[in-house]
């Protein structure tokens, strides 16, 4: 095997992955379309999946202190 035929090949074997993994890439991309919930299953119940973390105030920021 001489050099052109390697570089053929490597050229070759780099277009064909490229095209598996676009294919792979769109086949995922509607799988996650077709798992996002629908309006109708949101509920108006507020956030399905996050909660929005409040953190504590702290207890200095909260007392009054008068020196």
């Amino acid at each position: 095997m001489n050099v052109i035929d390697l570089l053929i090949t490597i050229i070759v074997v780099t277009i064909l992955v490229t095209i598996a993994l676009g294919v792979m890439t769109y086949i995922a991309y509607k799988l996650r379309l077709s798992r996002r919930p629908t309006a109708q299953d949101q509920g108006g119940a507020g956030p399905r999946f996050f909660i929005v973390h409040e953190p504590p105030v702290p207890v200095a920021a909260t007392e009054d202190h008068v020196a």
